[in-house]
């Protein structure tokens, strides 16, 4: 008799328990997932808001408003490789940051990346 209700306890609990915290931690897991690959998305739209209305939109620009542009996008994605290590992309992390560390102006010159400004856009939607 106590081999049988041993026996129905571990049934019970392999047919009722196991499937059910199974399911809790795939829950766990995957819910990290898609926080984490919303809140990537949403740092690469942080910074396309700051390049797209200056560098796309069509319209002349001062050199001093394109300028300040690219030091906010740095600083932008400065802070979030800091505070977000390992998120995004490393190559196009790199790319971008070399980029971005050459600034607007080189030796008085625009830095001729910024004359195609859909290949930069391209690279921040790759991060």
């Amino acid at each position: 008799m106590d081999t049988l209700s041993i026996k129905g306890i571990f049934e019970v609990f392999v047919n009722n328990w196991v499937p059910g915290i199974f399911t809790f931690f795939l829950g766990i897991c995957y819910s990290n997932f898609v926080e984490k690959k919303k809140l990537k998305q949403k740092l690469k739209n942080d910074i396309l808001e700051i390049f797209i209305p200056v560098f796309n939109a069509g319209n002349e620009i001062s050199f001093e408003i394109a300028d300040n542009a690219c030091r906010n996008m740095r600083g932008t994605f400065q802070s979030y490789k800091r505070i977000y290590p390992g998120i995004f992309n490393k190559e196009a992390e790199s790319e971008l940051e070399g980029l971005l560390k050459d600034g607007f102006l080189i030796n008085g010159e625009v830095n001729q990346h910024y004359f195609e400004p859909a290949n930069i856009e391209e690279l921040i939607k790759r991060l």
